[in-house]
């Protein structure tokens, strides 16, 4: 690979797991469609949740393929006087996967891990919501990460 990529699972884990936002690019009879997504990542599983309804789900039950990136400590490197010699460093993650609808102890799991992940402990959750509320697995299929620190 080129100098800065790899395909390394604990580098891919590892920003997944330090991203706030993971772009999810997805297609349907309109055509392309992306939109930002909470996540969570274990053992080479994106969980991302929905609601029932929606071009975003309707996407995710159709079984097809999606792409996703994210990139994380995203900050500018100063260069010289000259403009081609600036730029931003970064660790990045792109790849893409297919989508499954989990249920049962998956549903819980993805969705204890998106709860941990972004609100730093385990909380309650209202009941009422749970049948409402979707959670998908993509099970991350190729991946590449990009450092420039």
């Amino acid at each position: 690979m080129c100098k800065g990529y790899t395909d390394d699972k604990q580098i891919i884990s590892a920003i997944l797991s330090d991203a706030e936002v993971l772009w999810l690019a997805l297609t349907d009879k309109d055509g392309p469609y992306c939109v930002p997504v909470n996540c969570a990542e274990e053992d080479g599983v994106i969980y991302i949740h929905s609601g029932m309804r929606g071009r975003k789900a309707a996407c995710l039950n159709s079984g097809a393929r999606v792409a996703f990136s994210t990139a994380v400590d995203v900050r500018m490197r100063k260069g010289g006087d000259d403009a081609c010699d600036q730029g931003y460093l970064f660790r990045s993650v792109m790849g893409n996967g297919t989508p499954r609808l989990t249920e049962g102890d998956e549903k819980m799991r993805g969705l204890d891990l998106l709860t941990v992940k972004h609100l730093g402990k385990q909380l309650p959750y209202d009941e009422k919501y749970i049948p409402v509320t979707n959670v998908y697995a993509i099970d991350i299929e190729t991946a590449t990460a990009r450092v420039k620190e």
